[in-house]
């Protein structure tokens, strides 16, 4: 098997959260970020990142998806992700995709498009709500 090596869309708290699992793991990585303040941030410190749309081949090409064995699409827009899902797995068909939802019926639609595990908000609210309760 190759080196590992990923792609992370997004790098808001669940992107850097990745970012530093895989650190942890010394695993390389390169972000794809549309905000260019945290772009210009993150290259002053050292973080491998570009600024771009993650649904945009050329983009994902620039970051190397074609030798990614993860995808993880942080990314707060559940169109956007979506879609990055879509194109991701078109770009990889061998890569793992992690994708990031609000919503159960937004994780089924994104396990159809391509992701191997969706992150669902709505479940680990649902969690905390639950151990916070029992906890009372």
């Amino acid at each position: 098997m190759s080196e590992e090596y990923a792609v992370i869309a997004g790098y808001g708290l669940p992107g850097r959260a990745v970012a530093e699992a895989l650190e942890a793991r010394g695993v390389a990585f390169c972000v794809v970020e549309r905000n260019v303040l945290t772009v210009s941030r993150c290259l002053r410190s050292g973080v491998r990142i570009i600024e771009g749309d993650v649904t945009d081949r050329e983009v994902l090409e620039k970051a190397e998806i074609g030798r990614a064995t993860l995808f993880a699409v942080t990314v707060p827009d559940e169109e956007v992700m979506l879609k990055a899902v879509e194109v991701g797995r078109a770009m990889n068909a061998g890569m793992k995709i992690i994708a990031r939802g609000m919503y159960t019926s937004v994780g089924m639609k994104a396990m159809r498009a391509g992701a191997n595990e969706v992150v669902i908000a709505e479940k680990l609210v649902a969690a905390d709500f639950g151990r916070v309760v029992k906890g009372m």
